[in-house]
């Protein structure tokens, strides 16, 4: 093999295109393309972090202070995910982040925040509260079904389940007739 070959193999193997004059002309397009790709294949692996909820900073609830009235808390921190049941004496702000490592994972609750607006008898501020994911309880639900009549079969299996069987009785309830005799 002369040098000259020996060039043409080396530059074929480096990427490089022989031109129609014999220049070398080097593939922008499969580079860019290859960059694309890799970028894209990166980015598939990266973690998706999902915020529900308010999104709290510290200033937001620096504005909190006793004594506020609830139309203040409420210009401070927005209307509340909810309230107390009994005498709707507390205001509940909840966040929660989640992570999610692949798309096709189901998502790991990361950070649980809710804050807590207690008010007194006078309906201001008595105090602020935050509880985080470490102060919560896993609670387990028991699942109390009443079992409905009839079977565990599916639709189709109830619409289809006379075909091919013989009847077992006359319609219309007569005996001793038989179908078409004009009785």
């Amino acid at each position: 093999m002369s040098n000259q070959d020996s060039k043409y193999m080396r530059d074929i193997a480096a990427g490089a295109v022989i031109g129609s004059g014999g220049t070398k002309i080097r593939s922008p397009l499969i580079r860019t393309f290859a960059a694309v790709s890799l970028a894209l294949c990166l980015t598939a692996c990266a973690a998706d972090i999902t915020k529900h909820g308010h999104v709290f900073t510290d200033e937001d609830l620096a504005q909190v202070k006793e004594g506020m009235s609830r139309d203040q808390v409420i210009l401070a921190l927005g209307t509340p995910d909810t309230k107390s049941t009994v005498d709707q004496n507390a205001f509940y702000y909840i966040s929660t982040t989640t992570k999610r490592s692949a798309a096709f994972l189901e998502p790991t609750i990361v950070d649980r925040r809710i804050v807590a607006v207690y008010f007194n008898k006078k309906e201001s501020v008595q105090r602020v509260a935050n509880y985080g994911l470490q102060d919560g309880r896993v609670i387990d639900f028991v699942s109390r079904t009443t079992p409905s009549r009839g079977s565990e079969d599916g639709l189709l299996k109830e619409l289809f389940r006379n075909i091919g069987r013989p009847a077992t009785g006359v319609a219309g309830g007569q005996g001793g007739g038989t179908a078409g005799s004009g009785y």
